[in-house]
């Protein structure tokens, strides 16, 4: 996060912002910042859109401003010209979305007096509508088009209330990483996110992606050996490996020559409903890379694609039933000294002014994944939302 200096009285929730904001948190060293009064919003709908975008947020961090806000999971499409002449999904959020302010303020964000309320959620698909497309995704892969593909979908519910209460209350039931709420546009969008896509410090770079999942154990012994079967699982590290290859190879090419190297395969991380299992890598960034580069190079980060990514957003665009949106594309902030953070945008909810919540929850299939249990995992991973426990709840 920036280096921002305390001051004398960090705001609370009780000195909630006025629209337009964006609150960010880091989980890891505990500093949550409010971005708020943007002397400008940024923003792309349409393909077409994203180079000028791109150039005002670099004009923007010039002026001595800071960037905050998202990249939704479309705006890889419109970044990669292999589908520049091909129909791609219309997401009903923009393509990329951030406000420029001057320094963030320290923002003390108080515990939740309860846990967030019980939401119920509608899947968009059923059990045998998921492994359909599950089905799917396997012929492309013993056909040799790809070795693993992130098969997502939607949850729906209703929320009426304020999106940093539900955040507070969510926080309560599943730390966070990095996360937060952006309130720049009609939508707002509530992320939990556990996985850092990539941090930056002037030209070092680092992403670590997660891949690899366990329900937690009731009791503790039973909790130890489930994380440890995680460690040992063969499928849950191939999928692990393949992300990281994909993420060294999309690193090398704006990378300085040798400079890529992963820093440690297969670490657990433990959640309260689940542990996961992530990877860490690192470069040094060429001088001559721009933010434009950055994502076209890296984004959406391949570790809610597949592998190859490109053969992957394809299959994913023909198999999904609606745009991804927010989820599963990204979150975070540039300062005008270079430093830039930005999570992957899963745990992820994006609220409607018609109150409707969007919830998706997704997982890899790879050639030995059975339909069942991976419909059962993305489920459990709406638990944060539901603060259900019972298996395929």
């Amino acid at each position: 996060m920036p280096d921002v200096a305390a001051s004398p009285i960090s705001p609370t929730l009780t000195d909630a912002p006025a629209r337009p904001y964006v609150v960010f948190e880091d989980g890891r060293d505990g500093r949550t910042l409010l971005f708020s009064e943007p002397e400008e919003i940024i923003v792309a709908r349409e393909p077409r859109e994203a180079k000028d975008a791109f150039a005002r947020m670099e004009a923007a961090t010039k002026r001595g401003l800071y960037l905050a806000g998202y990249a939704s999971y479309e705006l890889g499409y419109a970044l990669e010209p292999k589908f520049w002449t091909q129909t791609t999904p219309r997401s009903r959020t923009p393509l990329l979305l951030f406000g420029a302010f001057r320094a963030p303020q320290p923002w003390t964000l108080p515990p939740a007096d309860a846990p967030a309320p019980y939401i119920p959620l509608t899947p968009a698909w059923s059990q045998a509508e998921y492994a359909e497309r599950f089905q799917a995704c396997r012929d492309y892969i013993f056909a040799g088009d790809v070795y693993q593909i992130n098969l997502t979908f939607p949850l729906y519910g209703r929320y009426e209330g304020d999106p940093l209460a539900l955040y507070r209350g969510l926080r309560k039931r599943q730390p966070v990483a990095y996360g937060g709420v952006v309130a720049l546009g009609e939508e707002t969008v509530v992320s939990l996110s556990p996985e850092v896509f990539f941090e930056a410090q002037g030209r070092s770079i680092r992403a670590r992606p997660m891949k690899g999942t366990a329900q937690r154990g009731v009791m503790p012994t039973e909790d130890m050996a489930r994380a440890q079967y995680l460690v040992e699982d063969e499928k849950s590290r191939a999928e692990n490996l393949m992300i990281v290859d994909l993420l060294r190879n999309d690193l090398s090419r704006l990378a300085e020559v040798g400079s890529v190297k992963v820093t440690d395969l297969f670490t657990v991380q433990t959640y309260p409903t689940l542990h996961q299992m992530t990877s860490g890598i690192e470069a040094r960034l060429r001088d001559d890379v721009t933010l434009a580069d950055l994502f076209t190079g890296l984004f959406p980060c391949g570790s809610v694609t597949g592998a190859p990514k490109i053969r992957a957003m394809e299959i994913i665009r023909d198999l999904e039933c609606a745009p991804r949106g927010v989820y599963c594309g990204s979150l975070g902030l540039i300062a005008p000294d270079g430093d830039i953070r930005f999570n992957v945008a899963i745990r992820t909810l994006t609220l409607f002014p018609d109150h409707e919540l969007v919830c998706n929850v997704g997982s890899a299939v790879v050639a030995d994944s059975r339909a069942r249990e991976e419909y059962e995992e993305c489920l459990i991973k709406a638990r944060f939302l539901t603060g259900t426990s019972e298996r395929g709840a």
